[in-house]
């Protein structure tokens, strides 16, 4: 018998990207995947978010926001399948990345306990393909009971006890649709990293904030190759450098000055 398969998804306000998620997980009844559920935990959208989860069969789950970690792992425990595979509501399931999971759980050895699936990045109108962007493989369809998210306030992170492998087919990944997207993003991302930042960074925030995003800007525009991705490239090159600085802005006004305001609760 095909291995059963659990989604799970969690979501704010996210009535622009569910329906265009959730429609690419019902695609994989006919790609060979055995999906038995999907679970939604949202947190208290106020638009049609729940609305549209219940229209597609999900099961939805509402329920205060604790951070990102918390959410995704309270998440993972409501999970009935052999397998689950962790989405964001921006990213998007294909075909050729259904079949691939279909091919990999029938035969996947006993020593591996999760999947990393890269990512195709779409930014204002255009995949990006350089800049560090691609193929951004994350660790997401893990062996149900084998794996939980790590701690980090941000960027949070998926750990598994055994061995991974690397899918070759990739997910879609809108991640930012316009430039004010990416800013009203970056506000929120830059205040959770500079709630806990480690020790080090607060010590040496000098550095951080005047040499690190060069460094950013060098390693992403050249080492990279994001000059190839054109207009778009610079573009995104500069945004993660200004991202960068103002993160460490965040963190010398916060732990230096003691004036800092933001907190991990930070987007709900």
């Amino acid at each position: 018998m095909k291995p059963r398969l659990s989604v799970v998804i969690i979501t704010h306000n996210e009535e622009r990207n569910i329906r265009r998620c959730l429609a690419s997980v019902r695609a994989a009844r006919n790609r060979g995947v055995r999906v038995i559920e999907t679970i939604v935990v949202d947190s208290r959208s106020t638009d049609r978010t729940v609305t549209l989860a219940r229209s597609f069969g999900a099961r939805v789950f509402v329920r205060p926001w604790p951070g990102y970690s918390a959410q995704k792992n309270w998440a993972l425990e409501r999970c009935r399948g052999d397998w689950i595979l962790s989405l964001d509501a921006d990213e998007e399931m294909t075909d050729l990345l259904w079949d691939e999971i279909a091919r990999v759980l029938s035969g996947t050895p006993d020593d591996v306990d999760g999947y990393f699936i890269p990512r195709r990045a779409y930014f204002a109108g255009r995949w990006i393909r350089h800049c560090g962007w691609w193929p951004d493989a994350q660790l997401r369809l893990i062996r149900a009971g084998r794996g939980k998210f790590n701690g980090n306030p941000v960027h949070e992170g998926l750990e598994v006890e055994g061995r991974t492998e690397t899918l070759r087919e990739a997910m879609e990944h809108y991640s930012y649709d316009s430039i004010s997207h990416y800013l009203r993003k970056m506000e929120d991302y830059s205040t959770l990293a500079a709630a806990r930042p480690p020790a080090k960074k607060v010590r040496f925030w000098p550095y951080y904030l005047l040499i690190n995003p060069i460094v950013v800007f060098f390693r992403m525009y050249v080492t990279r190759r994001g000059f190839l991705d054109g207009w778009h490239g610079l573009v995104v090159c500069v945004l993660s450098t200004f991202h960068e600085f103002v993160k460490y802005a965040k963190v010398w006004e916060r732990h230096v000055l003691k004036r800092g305001t933001g907190t991990d609760e930070t987007r709900r």
